[in-house]
């Protein structure tokens, strides 16, 4: 048995030495960052339904769910959600926020947001709210996006600038790298999603209080899509499609 566990972990070290694990870690990365940055475009693309709003579009992300384009929406949360389950973080921390925003993701997918339109007959999920139709047009639906786009600004800022030890390499600071280049980015993309996140609350508050939405102008979907694109290319470079180390690349 000792033999057998010793084997394997030369095998890991050889995997990690030779950086066939390292690569895989890379494109899990990068798939995690397309997937984020290509859904606000696929679900926009001839939707099922014509909006009331600039350019045909829905009012936010969420309310594709109720389009030709829910199955899309759907899929491309849930494997997200998937992909930030498996994916193992080099702290406890950092594997819970992952776990958390995989279970918030999944959770924008099967809590719905409130059906707006009363004759959506284009859509598969009309009727049914998802896998948790009770608590479909709930607070659940918020508190899950919410909580999704903070665990990923919390790891894009505070762990994706950590180095391999899992902490931050103060030396570094001050010193042209890809390194440094690419925490600039993670940086930038995490206060970009709490930004987001601030404006839509104030949003949210002002339409309340006055009961206008600013038609035809589809705020809600436009933040929704500048942090979903933030999230997404964070973890692009976090696969080092961009500005990687010597050895690494796009593929």
């Amino acid at each position: 048995m000792k033999n057998f566990q010793s084997a394997g972990h030369e095998l890991d070290k050889f995997k990690e030495e030779t950086n066939s694990l390292v690569v895989s870690y890379l494109t899990l990365r990068k798939l995690v960052g397309l997937l984020g940055m290509l859904l606000p475009f696929f679900l926009a693309v001839s939707p099922s339904r014509s909006s009331e709003f600039l350019f045909n579009l829905e009012p936010s992300i969420s309310d594709y769910f109720f389009t030709s384009r829910g199955d899309i929406l759907v899929v491309v949360l849930c494997l997200i959600g998937f992909f930030l389950l498996v994916y193992n973080g080099y702290t406890l921390v950092e594997r819970v926020l992952m776990g958390v925003a995989g279970i918030c993701a999944m959770g924008v997918a099967f809590a719905p947001t409130r059906q707006a339109c009363l004759a959506c007959d284009l859509s598969v999920h009309t009727g049914a709210g998802g896998f948790l139709g009770n608590l479909a047009g709930t607070w659940w639906h918020f508190f899950f996006a919410v909580v999704f786009f903070l665990s990923l600004a919390v790891i894009s800022t505070f762990y994706f600038t950590r180095g391999k030890s899992g902490k931050i390499d103060w030396r570094m600071m001050g010193k042209v790298s890809q390194k440094n280049r690419r925490n600039l980015v993670y940086v930038v993309c995490g206060v970009v999603m709490v930004v987001c996140l601030l404006i839509l609350a104030v949003y949210f508050i002002y339409r309340a209080k006055t009961g206008h939405d600013l038609r035809p102008y589809p705020v809600v979907y436009i933040f929704e899509t500048v942090a979903v694109e933030a999230f997404g290319f964070s973890w692009l470079v976090k696969g080092e499609a961009l500005w990687p180390d010597p050895g690494n690349g796009l593929f």
